[in-house]
């Protein structure tokens, strides 16, 4: 077994995968959940019918949207700061930085790495792993990663909730 769950190390890889548009995705959603709340050629309906369990005026359906989105954008930019810490620790000039940055920035595999920077696979790997566990338990430090996600194996929902990808 590895030093952290391989739910956590997939759930990581995933977000820094996603690190170069989840930010701009996050961004637009709030645009757009604003901009749907604020358009006043939908029509109001009467205001408290609605379908059964969900708010009943328009008003309200736009202020849970936006707040959905913007609880959304917090999540991304924490891991933001996350990458951000991440970069500081292991800059593009190290080891691990540029075995991240090939991987995940530039799409080579560890063979395609290995065979560009002559050293082996497992070298490879093994950087790619530092970089990943510093930055998994740097998330749950900020609480991105919850106790229930090693403990049930829930893949993908580091933060406690459902992927809206």
């Amino acid at each position: 077994m590895g030093l952290i769950p391989d739910t956590v190390y997939l759930t990581v890889e995933k977000k820094l995968r996603q690190r170069g548009i989840a930010l701009r995705r996050a961004e637009e959603a709030v645009a757009r959940a604003k901009a749907r709340a604020m358009d006043i050629s939908a029509p109001a309906g009467a205001g408290g019918g609605g379908k059964r369990g969900t708010p009943g005026s328009r008003t309200e359906r736009g202020a849970l949207a936006i707040l959905r989105a913007e609880k959304r954008l917090e999540r991304v930019m924490a891991w933001e700061k996350v990458w951000k810490q991440m970069d500081k620790i292991y800059p593009e000039d190290t080891n691990e930085g540029y075995v991240t940055s090939m991987i995940y920035g530039n799409g080579l595999s560890q063979a395609e790495l290995a065979r560009i920077s002559g050293c082996s696979r497992q070298t490879v790997k093994l950087r790619q792993d530092r970089y990943i566990i510093r930055a998994a338990f740097l998330a749950a430090q900020a609480g991105l990663i919850r106790e229930e996600v090693m403990e049930c194996g829930q893949a993908y929902q580091a933060d406690g909730s459902a992927e809206e990808d």
